[in-house]
Order: C-alpha cells, then structure tokens, then sequence
C-alpha cells in the first residue's frame, strides 16, 4: 500500500477526476506496479479525506456528480453537511 502523496492530487496530473463522479474524488493508476507481488492496481483519494471503503461506496462516489453522496445523505437525515469537530484549520505553510 501507498501511503505517501509527492503531488497535489487536486491539481496533480497523475490524478485522474471523473467527469459523472464526485468532485472530490480522485484516482492515480499504477501502469508499472508489480501486481505479482501485490502491488497496487489503482489509489483511491478523496479531498474531503473520506475515501470509500467499499466497492458500493466507490460507485455512489462515481455517481455522485455535483457533491459528495456522503454530505447529502446526513442532509437527508438532518444532520450537519460537516461536523465541527472534524473541520482542522491549516497552519501557513
């Protein structure tokens, strides 16, 4: 598994974002990963830091065009589109 980014997924150009999924959703391929030996096929990221964790999840995340199928199901509920403590504000780099 990969655990470190070298670029923006934002704004990277390995990362790919889907035109009919979730604005927040990105993709990085690995065309050379030694699959034998585990290596991954695909890294999934999410700008919200809430990736999906299932393959039901991953298609909501595809399907969900205008915003994330996760901040409008807890508005179906009614609850907050973002929960306070969760929200970090960044340090000036």
């Amino acid at each position: 598994m990969i655990n470190s980014l070298h670029e923006n997924p934002r704004t990277g150009i390995n990362w790919r974002h889907f035109r009919t999924g979730c604005p927040n959703y990105r993709v990085r391929w690995f065309l050379e990963g030694d699959r034998a030996e585990g290596g991954p096929i695909y890294q999934v990221y999410c700008l919200l830091n809430t990736p999906p964790e299932t393959l039901e999840e991953q298609e909501k995340c595809l399907s969900s065009r205008t915003e994330c199928w996760r901040v409008v199901e807890r508005r179906k509920a009614g609850q907050a589109d973002i929960p306070l403590d969760r929200i970090r504000r960044r340090r000036p780099a």
